[in-house]
């Protein structure tokens, strides 16, 4: 009786673990998921470089011009975090993102 216990427990906790490591990577590959056009290359390096940092807000969270002068007080903390800047071409990624689906 007490293998039988056992075996049972083991296989609880084998099928438990099995779907928390399938849910965690279905969160992974659609975390992003709630972003207009997320899978753009575009949205790609706006997910890539701020969410190095925190979570990745809303495009419509902020107007364009808004995103603006978020994206200047943005640059002086990735160097408060020694990150590298963003490259030019990063830059416009990111502002071509937002100006489209910003508010």
């Amino acid at each position: 009786m007490k293998i039988d216990s056992i075996l049972k427990y083991s296989s609880f906790t084998l099928l438990s673990a099995s779907l928390l490591l399938m849910g965690c990577a279905l969160e992974t590959e659609n975390s992003h998921a709630y972003l207009p056009d997320a899978q753009t290359e575009a949205a790609g390096v706006y997910i890539k470089q701020c969410g190095a940092c925190h979570s990745v807000p809303h495009p419509k969270r902020l107007s364009a011009t808004a995103w603006k002068n978020i994206l200047v007080v943005m640059d002086k903390r990735r160097q408060e975090r020694k990150y590298p800047p963003l490259t030019e071409a990063q830059r416009k990624k990111i502002m071509r993102y937002l100006d489209a689906h910003a508010r």
